[in-house]
């Protein structure tokens, strides 16, 4: 019996699923987004941190297709949000920060509806509900108006609307904003579960929230991304909030990239909003 052929290595570098090159954005006067970049890689956590007023629900938007930027590139999966948002519809899931679920709908309403506009059906959808519901432990809720819900539960109702089509891409708005201590960490085992074979973005101000999940760090400060890389610790991170730069010696640096990234930001006060990035 023949042997299989041993795999070729082409010489070609993986895709990265989400690119995000110079991108600006400015709504009147003010610049919010000025020329950041980033990629996000397969089968990653990427955190993006920043105070409120930073930048970081805007980015949110503009890779969900919601705003358009002035200037520069987004691609994901090789398309762009703004030029074929349906196509890129079907290939992330998006968590907003702002609540999505009706209060006057069951979960199970909400699932069979997302199913619905996602093209799916009959027992495929019902397949479908049955696993997200074990996984996310909302089946005894799954009958349950969204209204009644706690907080915990209605985020994981809104997260199982955004695995429903099973997307390669998740985009998540501060999903742990509002939650308690432990709502928080019963939400991070769920994000570490799932996300094993997606590649993830996911905003917050919180430290905990890098600490538990970030297989990557994206410090923007002052609408400027001013750090990529490993987890450096949670003074360095405070620190780069306010626009100081961050640099990483010997093995705490990240393969191929420059040791330190961005700098700081001159001629600005803190960002706008609370330094509520402390736990």
């Amino acid at each position: 019996m023949s042997q299989p052929e041993p795999s070729k290595n082409t010489g070609k570098k993986p895709v990265n699923p989400v690119v995000v090159e110079r991108v600006e954005c400015t709504f009147g006067r003010a610049r919010v987004l000025k020329d950041i970049s980033f990629m996000l890689r397969p089968g990653e956590i990427s955190c993006l941190l920043g105070l409120n007023g930073a930048g970081k629900t805007t980015t949110m938007r503009i890779l969900s297709g919601l705003l358009v930027p002035g200037q520069g590139k987004v691609r994901i999966l090789g398309k762009d949000p703004a030029e074929e948002p349906a196509a890129v519809r079907r290939v992330i899931g998006v968590l907003p920060e702002e609540n999505i679920l009706n209060s006057e709908l069951t979960v199970e309403e909400h699932l069979r509806f997302a199913g619905r506009l996602a093209g799916l059906g009959g027992a495929a959808l019902s397949e479908r509900i049955e696993v997200l519901a074990e996984g996310l432990a909302l089946t005894d809720v799954l009958g349950s108006l969204a209204g009644i819900l706690s907080k915990g539960f209605r985020q994981r109702a809104s997260l199982a609307v955004a695995l429903l089509p099973d997307p390669p891409v998740l985009i998540l708005d501060e999903p742990s904003s509002g939650l308690d201590p432990e709502q928080q960490s019963a939400f991070h085992e769920l994000l570490r579960a799932i996300s094993r074979d997606k590649t993830v973005l996911l905003s917050t101000h919180l430290l905990p929230d890098v600490r538990a999940l970030a297989d990557r760090v994206l410090v923007i400060a002052h609408g400027r991304m001013i750090y990529d890389g490993i987890h450096p610790g949670d003074d360095a991170l405070r620190k780069a909030l306010l626009g100081e730069p961050l640099e990483l010696t010997g093995s705490a640096s990240v393969p191929g990239e420059q040791e330190m990234v961005g700098a700081p930001v001159t001629g600005q006060g803190p960002a706008g909003g609370e330094d509520d990035a402390a736990e």
